[in-house]
């Protein structure tokens, strides 16, 4: 049987449900996003763990989160840019412009 998880705000977790959250942060490869929402069903979770990090001493330096994007293995390409083209007097002069 699966262990239902009952969900409710961030501001309701006691010390010990704090932990064992953060816990579970620190050894899977979830997001923050993610375990926020499996706890609360909140999609935001505006930084409350890392505060929950800081005030129950944990490292905040490790890393939390997984990247999204890959290495960027291959460099954007240069917009091209169109080369400089001498600007025909004759025509302007043909439509009555003066210089």
């Amino acid at each position: 049987m699966d262990n239902k998880i009952i969900q409710k705000a961030g501001k309701y977790f006691n010390e010990d449900e704090k932990h064992k959250i953060i816990q579970e942060l620190i050894s899977t490869q979830c997001t923050k996003a993610e375990i926020w929402e499996k706890y609360t069903g909140e999609e935001e979770e505006h930084g409350q763990l890392l505060r929950w990090m800081r005030q129950l001493g944990y490292n905040t330096v490790i890393k939390t989160r997984r990247p999204d994007i890959v290495s960027n293995l291959y460099p954007m390409a240069q917009k091209k840019t169109k080369p400089d083209r001498p600007v025909n007097y004759h025509v302007f002069l043909f439509l009555g412009y003066t210089f």
